[in-house]
């Protein structure tokens, strides 16, 4: 799962592009460019800094092993850029499911943000988010955006030293190939194990993530048995389409091997993207009120209050749930946390 997160932060901070590149095109690229050089465009920022799209991230995890059973999500949907320091505007479905050896577990929803909202979709309703918890929202991602302008830093690999073209071995050119009517470039390649797990350790290490100490990191190189990468980049500029991982690994205790699959492409980029936002929602906190502790999840939002101020009524009582998500932030260990859950009614 850390690999995959890399992963993801890899695929959006080159989407976004460069700003002295944005506007002006890359590079053409194609089934004759040296399969260094596509990598080089598609993961470098190549291209026009892409400001919208169509988002399409899918993961899928299946074991061997009949207990382990298999998970999969996936997010998809328009977005677009609003400007610097401003929310940008999402429609994304989400959906996920599981089948563990338990019953089979299904969630269909959605997520709807703009600059004047944020909504959640479940069971076929709309739900706002209140505006006092929006505004903290708003704010939190302009301070951020405001930070990573005054860093002069477009990805955040770069801030540690690391650069993820490194990643890869023994690339190979594959040709072009169509996806969802563009042009692309294949590139392949095999995941260097040991040396994104001590990329890994080095940003760890300088942002001060202590968790992940040596012996940890050993341990994921070691359950990696296998990586396999394939990038996409658009035959006009180089710039990224699709990015696929797939890993091998090993699920622990000699229990087998389970394969872990994650895609994350970008389609109609810099297209115009149709975003409106719903009608006759009700408050967040209506559905947060079904599952204990989720309000208490989100310290800004008032679990009694509308996006208006209004009272919408008691939600029940979450029996202890702030004591237990307290107790689980600051558990040292994974035995510490089980022992928080005596503090759940």
């Amino acid at each position: 799962m850390l690999l995959a997160a890399l992963v993801a932060a890899l695929a959006l901070a080159a989407c976004g592009g460069d700003d002295d590149s944005a506007g002006t095109g890359g590079d053409p690229v194609s089934g004759d460019t040296s399969a260094e050089d596509v990598l080089d465009q598609a993961l470098g920022g190549g291209g026009d800094s892409i400001q919208s799209g169509v988002l399409d991230l899918e993961f899928n995890l299946q074991s061997d092993t009949a207990d382990l059973g298999s998970i999969q999500a996936s997010l998809k949907g328009p977005f677009s850029s609003n400007g610097d320091g401003e929310l940008p505007s999402v429609d994304f479905d989400i959906a996920a499911g599981a089948d563990v050896g338990g019953p089979t577990l299904n969630f269909q929803g959605a997520l709807i943000l703009t600059p004047d909202g944020l909504w959640v979709n479940y069971g076929d309703q709309d739900y706002q988010l209140d505006d006092t918890a929006f505004a903290q929202v708003k704010d939190s991602y302009a301070k951020s955006s405001d930070l990573q302008d005054s860093e002069q830093q477009e990805s955040s690999f770069s801030q540690f030293g690391v650069d993820p073209q490194t990643w890869l071995t023994d690339v190979t050119n594959e040709g072009t190939e169509d996806i969802d009517g563009t042009e692309t470039v294949h590139v392949s390649g095999t995941g260097d194990i040991a040396k994104i797990v001590d990329d890994l350790g080095s940003v760890a290490e300088q942002s001060g993530q202590e968790q992940l100490d040596s012996s940890q990191l050993d341990q994921l190189e070691k359950s990696v048995s296998d990586a396999q990468v394939d990038v996409y980049a658009d035959a006009d500029d180089g710039s990224l389409r699709q990015l696929d991982v797939t890993l091998d690994v090993a699920n622990g205790a000699g229990q087998g091997t389970s394969t872990v699959a994650l895609s994350i492409g970008i389609a109609d980029p810099n297209s115009d993207q149709e975003i409106s936002t719903p009608e006759d929602s009700l408050p967040l906190s209506d559905l947060l009120g079904q599952f204990p502790g989720a309000a208490d999840s989100l310290g800004g939002l008032s679990p009694g209050s509308t996006s208006d101020g209004a009272d919408s009524g008691a939600v029940p009582d979450a029996g202890g749930s702030a004591e237990y998500y307290q107790c689980v932030q600051e558990a040292p260990t994974s035995e510490a946390v089980a022992d928080c859950s005596k503090l759940l009614q």
